[in-house]
């Protein structure tokens, strides 16, 4: 599978005692060496404005991505298409970078290049 670019997933839970959102990071590639393929771009759409329309694919191979898990991803979670190397807080955090959240997400883990493939807007 080609690859052209790192992302930075949070992955946000609950936490029980003080029920405030928590979020956990993990990258997949660096900078330096890319392990994901995406593609798609945000469009415009007449009377509406900006809009990506989940235009936006994400796939993320089982083969280079080791400790790759589909149970650090679901829906609503988070991706930066970047490196990012800090956790956060809040989504406050992340004022400046472009952010995505995850519409769709299917765990492809069959055929010749198993992936878990991502929807994003």
């Amino acid at each position: 599978m080609v690859v052209n670019s790192c992302i930075t997933v949070f992955h946000k839970t609950i936490d029980e005692q003080t029920r405030l959102e928590t979020w956990q990071r993990f990258n997949y590639g660096t900078k330096d060496n890319y392990t994901v393929w995406s593609h798609g771009a945000k469009i415009a759409k007449i009377n509406k404005g900006f809009t990506d329309n989940d235009n936006i694919k994400i796939r993320v191979p089982y083969e280079l991505n080791e400790n790759l898990d589909i149970n650090n991803f679901s829906l609503e979670d988070i991706i930066i298409i970047d490196e990012i190397t800090s956790d956060i807080e809040s989504q406050q955090d992340l004022i400046g970078y472009d952010i995505l959240k995850i519409t769709s997400l299917t765990n492809d883990n069959f055929g010749n290049n198993p992936h878990i493939y991502i929807g994003v807007q």
